[in-house]
Order: structure tokens, then C-alpha cells, then sequence
């Protein structure tokens, strides 16, 4: 008898499913940049001083990819012995044009919590950051990192 109540339309209840997950997933994706507190500048406070972290790559990363310009990228961890990075850590890829000085035009953060990335960019409006891009998107380009842990600098 209780079965009888899940043979219906399996049309509605695979609709169902899909629209509850793609539910959770913007909720999640939403509260990952709502529990990030902004700084003055509109990054998440938990990249303060990220310039002063170990800098992954050792000269600018200057390859095409999704993020086009001048790339700089630092971790507020290292890695483990198993080369992955621990839960807590923080890698910002700052983006400049060519030639240019000041504040970065793009930021790209990912945040490792309960063992998964978390990835947000942000571009610069002014002296401002607002989110650009997240989640997603991003783990479908990282996807081609997985074996060195989503990241693409190997350092």
C-alpha cells in the first residue's frame, strides 16, 4: 500500500527532486558569501593581508584560462604531506591587466570547509569588489584540477 504512493507520475517526482536540489545548492552557494563578512573593500574579511601568504606560483601566471591577465596566487595554508590542503585554508588568485598598478581587477577565492572548495570571484568596480561569479561554474572548470585537490598551481 505505501508504495502504491511513489508510483505516480515519475515525471513530477524527478521535477521535484531537481528543483529541491537546485534549491539547496543556491542556498548553500548563497550562504557561503553571506557568512563571508566583507571588508572596506568588499572581499571576505578572511582574505586580509592574502598578499602575505605563500605565493604558489613563482613567477605570474600569465596562460590563458578563465581568469584572463596577470595572476598572482596564495594560500593561507600549506599543503599536507598527502598534498592536499587542510580544511580552513584559503587560496586567492589576484588578476591584473597588463601593466596595470593598484588594486586588482578580479579576485578569485576558493575556501576549503568540511573537506570541499568553495569558490567565489569577485571584480573591481571603483575601489569595491562585487561577486562576479560562484559556485558551479567554477567547480566546472576546477573539475580538470581534482587530482592536485581543485587547484591548478601545483607549488
Amino acid at each position: 500500500m505505501v508504495a502504491s504512493r511513489f508510483t505516480g507520475d515519475d515525471g513530477a517526482v524527478r521535477t521535484t527532486v531537481v528543483l529541491v536540489a537546485v534549491v539547496a545548492g543556491l542556498t548553500c552557494a548563497a550562504a557561503v558569501v553571506a557568512l563571508a563578512a566583507p571588508a572596506r573593500n568588499g572581499l571576505p574579511a578572511y582574505t586580509d593581508g592574502y598578499a602575505r601568504w605563500q605565493k604558489l606560483n613563482r613567477n605570474p601566471v600569465t596562460t590563458p584560462g578563465a581568469h584572463t591577465g596577470v595572476k598572482n596566487i596564495y594560500a593561507s595554508r600549506r599543503r599536507g604531506k598527502n598534498g592536499r590542503f587542510p580544511n580552513g585554508t584559503v587560496i586567492v588568485k589576484s588578476i591584473r591587466e597588463p601593466g596595470a598598478r593598484g588594486l586588482p581587477s578580479q579576485v578569485a577565492v576558493m575556501r576549503k570547509l568540511r573537506g570541499r572548495w568553495r569558490w567565489v570571484e569577485y571584480t573591481r568596480t571603483g575601489r569595491r569588489y562585487g561577486v562576479l561569479a560562484q559556485g558551479s561554474l567554477c567547480t566546472a572548470c576546477h573539475m580538470q584540477a581534482r587530482a592536485n585537490d581543485w587547484v591548478f598551481t601545483k607549488r
